[in-house]
């Protein structure tokens, strides 16, 4: 999309940002060795574990969190073979993509028999759970949805996984946990342990918190092999790192095992959450998975579906900048600006075109609207919206904030520009200006879609 991303050099480092680079040859070699050692030791164990878990596969079916064959062999291949613009990737760091992925390939047995695990213990109260009416909650990247998340997991009606369950979607773990690990260990131990993950650059862009929710999306790239897209070039990620439309490698991918995972992880949180104060309790999800909507409606076809609107150019320069300083492989260090660029222009104008053509359509599951300005500048008035046309609540009941809490969201450590990106913002608001028009209050487009 030359008119809009100028390929060539980006500085990696600027002056004054912090310096997140790949390992050093010796480092790298020693990572790799104990990797390796890693992937045997695993191997072994494997060797008891592998017939358990193809004998569970063969009674409850294939674990939605582990990848599937076709994905292994094309993340293989594509080790061996892409040949992306420079930095490039140099041997050492094809060898570490490769044994990453066999090591992924190596846990699927632990993986799968703990998701299956569940089919076991829960199996009767799992397939009676009813998800009825499910608020899910679809918005581009770095559009304020994280923290409207964080506003609505707090109804009591409703039910939301955490970050941990999403990337551990255990419900025996989830019931075992308090009762081993809490006697030790403290949420807030818990809580800045992870902090002492991140680092500052990101900790100032998302506030990670182990035990609110968050975007689902990852509990899909992680336990599949999506999160090494960004580390195999721009054309890898525009792929398998976007978030709106599927390939014919990835269909399966996004309109199977990510509604299986879903659905799985939505009874585990019913089944865990139990009954509200007034009945039932909702399930409610939020992330950027467009790609998966059509096959969520017809999971759930009295599903509302809610998305927030923001203005492409400062949303696509956030997330260049989010996804750069977003915890990587300490091995394979974040990917080169360039990349970032390219892929991320790619995947948001996608993105934006699909978001309003699936949100403006008409029939088919309810669909609500918001826009970032009115939600910035009317907290009550946006949570009202929601409450009467997702939630089917005419009056904002009393715990729903009225107001935005202070944040700070100036004097980032890294925060990279458009024109530093070689990203033609007229350009971009060009090729986007209906989309523009849309996000702007008084658009002329219906703000909910009711089936």
């Amino acid at each position: 999309m030359p008119e809009i991303f100028s390929p060539g050099p980006i500085p990696e480092h600027l002056s004054g940002e912090p310096r997140r680079q790949r390992a050093p040859t010796p480092l790298l070699l020693l990572h790799i060795l104990l990797r390796t050692l890693s992937i045997a030791l695993l191997s072994i164990l494997g060797l008891f574990f592998g017939p358990l878990y193809l004998l569970a596969v063969a009674i409850w079916g294939w674990p939605p969190n582990v990848p599937r064959l076709a994905q292994v062999r094309r993340y293989l291949g594509l080790a061996v073979s892409e040949r992306p613009p420079p930095p490039g990737l140099p041997l050492l760091v094809r060898i570490w993509i490769i044994l990453t992925i066999l090591r992924k390939c190596a846990l699927a047995p632990f993986a799968g028999l703990a998701w299956l695990l569940d089919e076991l213990l829960y199996g009767r109260a799992l397939r009676e759970v009813e998800i009825k009416a499910p608020l899910i909650e679809i918005s581009a990247g770095r559009s304020g949805s994280t923290q409207l998340a964080r506003y609505l997991e707090d109804d009591p009606q409703l039910a939301a996984p955490s970050l941990l369950q999403s990337f551990f979607p255990y419900l025996w773990l989830w019931r075992l946990a308090p009762r081993t690990l809490g006697r030790f260990i403290s949420r807030d131990r818990v809580h800045s342990i992870l902090e002492s993950m991140m680092s500052p650059e990101f900790l100032q862009r998302h506030e990670a918190d182990p035990f609110r929710t968050d975007t689902f999306d990852g509990a899909l790239y992680i336990s599949h092999l999506n999160h090494l897209a960004m580390s195999l070039g721009p054309d890898v990620s525009a792929d398998d790192f976007g978030f709106a439309s599927t390939a014919p490698h990835n269909r399966h991918l996004w309109e199977e095992d990510f509604v299986a995972l879903l659905d799985g992880v939505a009874r585990r949180t019913l089944v865990h959450a139990g009954p509200g104060p007034d009945g039932p309790r909702r399930f409610f999800v939020k992330g950027h998975f467009l790609a998966a909507a059509s096959a969520l409606e017809a999971r759930y076809p009295d599903a509302r579906f809610l998305t927030m609107l923001r203005e492409p150019a400062p949303r696509l320069r956030s997330a260049v900048n989010y996804i750069r300083v977003n915890p990587t492989d300490p091995v394979l260090g974040p990917p080169p600006w360039a990349w970032l660029s390219e892929a991320i222009v790619r995947t948001e104008v996608d993105y934006c075109e699909m978001e309003e053509a699936w949100f403006s359509r008409e029939g088919g599951a309810r669909r609500c609207v918001l826009r970032f300005s009115a939600y910035k500048r009317d907290l009550e008035g946006t949570m009202a919206k929601i409450y009467r046309e997702c939630l089917d609540t005419p009056t904002l009941p009393p715990h729903v904030p009225r107001e935005h809490a202070p944040r700070k969201r100036t004097d980032y450590l890294i925060d990279r520009s458009l024109e530093d990106l070689r990203i033609d913002e007229e350009a971009l608001n060009a090729r986007l200006a209906g989309y523009i028009a849309w996000c702007r209050e008084g658009a002329p487009t219906s703000d909910a879609t009711r089936g």
